[in-house]
């Protein structure tokens, strides 16, 4: 399997993951925050360990997180959090911005492992770059999914926080007329 068959079958996974369990209009519940934690845990295992952690690769990582935390901010404004006026359950509802950020994100990674199987040039630039600070070639998928995983994991976050500051829905109470006693 070439990388970017692999880097297809990774990221569009995650993100039809992604968009068939958050897209719309959805329940804010533990489950709905347990199954992509889950996922992120199960993905981070396989692809993160043993993983260069050379100094050199440790800025590297640490940008991928500030990416994925700035695509997670972006992805959590296209997020909308209200409570359902019957039902009272917190709901998220997610548009077309929420897929559009997600879209764009899977575009970057495929455009990047594309560029850097079949572009000669930007492979040179990519294998200097990498000489230049001393990066192992390891590490560029832990990047990528550090990124994926910090975008999901801060809109969960967020959408959290956000739903926590919801204002309650008042308790009814329900008056019986019960028959005064003659």
């Amino acid at each position: 399997m070439s990388d970017f068959q692999q880097a297809l079958l990774i990221s569009g996974g995650i993100a039809v993951l992604v968009l068939a369990t958050q897209w719309g209009r959805r329940a804010f519940s533990l489950h709905s925050v347990l199954r992509p934690l889950l996922m992120i845990v199960g993905v981070g295992f396989f692809y993160l360990r043993g993983m260069p952690t050379d100094r050199s690769e440790l800025w590297l990582y640490a940008a991928g997180l500030g990416i994925g935390l700035l695509c997670g901010a972006v992805a959590t404004v296209f997020t909308r959090i209200e409570r359902d006026a019957v039902t009272g359950k917190v709901m998220t509802v997610s548009g077309v911005g929420f897929a559009a950020t997600w879209l764009v994100v899977v575009a970057a990674r495929l455009a990047f492992v594309w560029e850097a199987e079949h572009n000669l040039t930007f492979r040179a630039h990519l294998g200097s770059f990498m000489m230049h600070h001393q990066l192992h070639e390891a590490a560029i998928a832990p990047f990528f999914v550090i990124w994926a995983l910090a975008m999901v994991v801060s809109r969960i976050a967020a959408n959290a926080v956000r739903a926590g500051q919801l204002p309650q829905v008042p308790q009814r109470t329900v008056r019986v007329e019960r028959p005064v006693a003659a």
